[in-house]
């Protein structure tokens, strides 16, 4: 029996030696990708058309903004992977828009920028969504129908490497 106990005693001191404690394992950092959307409009796109903006905010929530003026700024993070950002813009005339003009330059274009908290980035990359110059007053609801409901926009993955992905779902 001395020695059963003497070996239980053995094998318990080298199982607890065996065990770590976890204080040497370094905690993993949860990566995080923020993008910044930036978009600008001509005047006459403004004057022209009710403009909303739908955009993926933060781990893909879709959310949207009414436009006002003739640029647009929104940054927004995600920790869930592959991150999809992107914009889908509709263009629609304007009750109450009068089209004195006989022409008008429509214009529109999206940047994307993007970061993560492991140093992945990309330079700035711009997008042109819609450059149509002296477009005829008579024209100008069918030139809007043209452009209205499309989106741009990517996926990153976790290392952060994007993938052109212009097909994400907004609703």
């Amino acid at each position: 029996m001395k020695k059963f106990l003497i070996m239980a005693a053995l094998m318990m001191v080298a199982a607890f030696s065996l065990t770590s404690c976890g204080d040497d394992d370094e905690p993993k950092v949860k990566t995080i990708a923020t993008t910044t959307y930036h978009m600008s409009f001509s005047q006459d796109l403004l004057e022209a058309a009710s403009i909303i903006v739908y955009y993926k905010a933060e781990n893909g929530r879709v959310t949207f903004d009414p436009i006002t003026s003739t640029w647009w700024t929104k940054t927004v993070t995600s920790d869930e992977f592959p991150a999809e950002f992107g914009v889908m813009y509709n263009f629609g005339t304007k009750p109450d828009a009068e089209l004195i003009k006989e022409k008008y330059d429509l214009y529109c274009d999206v940047t994307f920028s993007f970061s993560t908290n492991k140093g992945a980035s990309a330079n700035p990359q711009k997008i042109v969504i819609m450059d149509e110059k002296a477009v005829a007053k008579k024209k100008v609801v069918s030139t809007l129908d043209k452009y209205s409901g499309d989106s741009k926009g990517f996926k990153l993955s976790e290392n952060g490497v994007p993938s052109e992905a212009n097909n994400l779902k907004y609703n």
